[in-house]
C-alpha cells in the first residue's frame, strides 16, 4: 500500500463530501445510520485492526500452536475484561473508552507533532457532541443505559472546544509539514458539523484512521502478503463473532435493533480497541528497528 499523506487526507476528504451529499438528499434516520455504519465498519474499519497477528508475529516468535493460543488468550482475555466492563459498570466504561480512543486516534497524527497530535486525538471524539450534543447524548445513553450520558457529552464538548483551540495555536505556527494534518483537522470540524454523529465517524473512523493504520503497518511488516491473509482470516471470525453478539443483543437482551447495532459496533470496538492499542503502541516502538 503506497497511498502518500496527500492522498490519504484527499480520501477523506472526498468521503466527507460524498456522506454529506448522501445526508443532504436521503436524510437518513437512526437507524438507517446504524445500518450503515455496521458494514462500513467491518468492511472498511475491521482489516486495520486484523493485522495484530502480524503484528504480534514481528514482536514474539510465535512459533507453533501453543505460542498463538497464548497470543489469542490474551488478547481475548483482555477485550473480555473490558467486555464485562461495560455490562457491571457501563458509564465508567464509556468515559475510559473516550479517555483511550482520543489518546489511540491520536497516533493519527504521530508523525506531525505533540501539539496536532493532542488537538486530534481531543478533536475527533470532541468534535460531534459540539454540534450535535443531542444525537451524542442519544447515542451514549444507548451504550452506557442511560448512565451519566448527558455529563459524559458536555464533558467530550469541553475536550473538543480545547482541541480546535491547539488547532488554531497549530494554525499559527502553520509549517508545510503540518499542512495536512491542519487540512484534516478542519475536515473533521467541518464533518462533525454538517454530518450526523454516526456518519461522521464513518468518515473519520473507515477513510482516514483505518487507512493510515493500515498503511504504515503493512509498510513495517517483512512478509506484506502473508501479514493481509492472516488478515483476512480475523476478519472472517470476527464478522462472525459480531453476527453472533446482535442475535444475542436482538434475541436474548429485548432491544431495538438501532441499539443492538450500536452496542455491538461501539462496545465491540471498545472491547478489541484495548489489545489492539496496546500491540499497536508496543510495535511503534519496535518498528524502527524492524
Amino acid at each position: 500500500m503506497t497511498l502518500d499523506r496527500p492522498v490519504q487526507s484527499g480520501i477523506f476528504l472526498a468521503g466527507l463530501l460524498v456522506l454529506a451529499a448522501l445526508d443532504m438528499v436521503f436524510a437518513p434516520g437512526p437507524l438507517t445510520q446504524a445500518l450503515l455504519l455496521a458494514p462500513a465498519v467491518a468492511l472498511l474499519g475491521l482489516p486495520h485492526g486484523a493485522l495484530d497477528l502480524p503484528m504480534a508475529r514481528v514482536l514474539w516468535p510465535l512459533t507453533g500452536a501453543a505460542d498463538h493460543m497464548l497470543f489469542y488468550g490474551a488478547y481475548i482475555g483482555i477485550a473480555g475484561a473490558v467486555a464485562a466492563l461495560w455490562w457491571l459498570a457501563p458509564g465508567l466504561a464509556l468515559i475510559a473508552f473516550l479517555a483511550y480512543s482520543a489518546l489511540h486516534f491520536s497516533g493519527d497524527w504521530e508523525m506531525d507533532g505533540l501539539l496536532l497530535r493532542i488537538a486530534g486525538g481531543l478533536s475527533v471524539i470532541g468534535a460531534p457532541a459540539l454540534f450535535h450534543v443531542t444525537d451524542v447524548v442519544s447515542i451514549f445513553s444507548v451504550l452506557s443505559h442511560g448512565v451519566w450520558a448527558e455529563p459524559i457529552a458536555y464533558a467530550i464538548a469541553v475536550a473538543g472546544l480545547i482541541g480546535a483551540s491547539l488547532g488554531l495555536i497549530a494554525l499559527l505556527q502553520m509549517s508545510r509539514h503540518a499542512r495536512e494534518a491542519l487540512l484534516e483537522l478542519v475536515g473533521i470540524w467541518i464533518g462533525a458539523a454538517i454530518l450526523p454523529p454516526l456518519l461522521y465517524f464513518i468518515a473519520y473512523f473507515c477513510l482516514l484512521h483505518s487507512l493510515r493504520h493500515m498503511r504504515d503497518t503493512l509498510q513495517a511488516l517483512p512478509e506484506r502478503k502473508a501479514a493481509l491473509r492472516a488478515a483476512a482470516g480475523i476478519m472472517v471470525v470476527s464478522l462472525l463473532g459480531a453476527s453472533i453478539a446482535l442475535g444475542l443483543f436482538l434475541h436474548v437482551d429485548g432491544v431495538d435493533l438501532e441499539s443492538s447495532v450500536l452496542r455491538v459496533v461501539f462496545i465491540g470496538l471498545a472491547a478489541l480497541t484495548v489489545p489492539h492499542m496496546l500491540l499497536v503502541e508496543r510495535f511503534r516502538y519496535r518498528r524502527p528497528s524492524a
